[in-house]
């Protein structure tokens, strides 16, 4: 006769044992894991492809920018606070963000703001809207402009009289590694380097506001129009110091002066 009553040593073959189960939660786990990071590695990819084709487009408008303007620079901001209002003005007609974005066929910044238009400048069709920087999710982006890209504010400096004059493509003595524009920080970005500092979004930013946002890194453009990737801790010191002797990458016209 057959016998009714399993063996326990069958019943254990039925089903899974704890230690198993464990096991296999285990390796679900570190499965999931490992798809997640490959997922945001993925779209960390993406976004920098994506802002190094709108930088270097920017890149393109600048240069021919400065060849149609006898080689003057555009402003890196315009007089007053960092908003719709001042963007908007005439004499803010040859900021960075009007004078380009006129270049390139598109609204400047300025149009936006007369038009009453703040989500034009949030639409990631827009040139000035980098994948990958984290905007203020809230309405509040809409109450200013919030630069994820920024001009270098060490190629224009003030005169004796405290003011400051538009910038030539001429004082800048070695284009090929002088930066123009970077990526900007902003109030959401990780800073890097605790001795980061200036993430608040404004159309200018030096070097130690450089945001590195695609896995520690960023994007850089240079005065003759390319585009490098960088890793903040190649441009910035632990103790917050940026590099010199400028080597590779140059923050001022004359590769001499000290950038800090």
């Amino acid at each position: 006769m057959t016998n009714p009553c399993p063996t326990p040593h069958s019943a254990m073959r039925r089903g899974f044992t704890i230690m198993e189960l464990l096991v296999a939660v285990a390796i679900l786990i570190v499965l999931a894991a490992i798809a997640i990071t490959v997922s945001k590695n993925m779209k960390e990819n993406a976004n920098l492809v994506r802002a190094t084709a709108k930088i270097k487009n920017l890149g393109e408008a600048f240069v021919a920018y400065t060849a149609d303007s006898g080689g003057l620079l555009p402003f890196e901001d315009a007089p007053g606070s960092d908003n719709w209002n001042t963007a908007g003005k005439p004499e803010a007609s040859e900021a960075w963000y009007n004078a380009l974005t006129q270049r390139m066929g598109v609204a400047t910044v300025g149009e936006l703001a007369n038009d009453n238009n703040p989500e034009g400048f949030y639409l990631d069709s827009y040139p000035l809207y980098v994948p990958g920087a984290p905007y203020p999710k809230s309405d509040k982006k809409y109450s200013r402009p919030y630069f994820a890209i920024g001009m270098n504010s060490r190629l224009q400096r003030k005169d004796d009289d405290g003011k400051k004059e538009q910038g030539t493509l001429a004082s800048i003595q070695d284009p090929v590694r002088t930066v123009v524009f970077l990526e900007r920080g902003m109030p959401g970005d990780q800073k890097v380097s605790k001795a980061q500092r200036g993430f608040n979004a404004q159309p200018k930013a030096n070097p130690r506001a450089f945001a590195g946002r695609h896995n520690d890194q960023g994007i850089l453009l240079f005065a003759d129009g390319h585009t490098e990737v960088r890793k903040v801790s190649d441009l910035i010191s632990k103790a917050g110091r940026i590099v010199f002797p400028q080597d590779r990458v140059i923050w001022t016209r004359d590769p001499e002066e000290d950038p800090n």
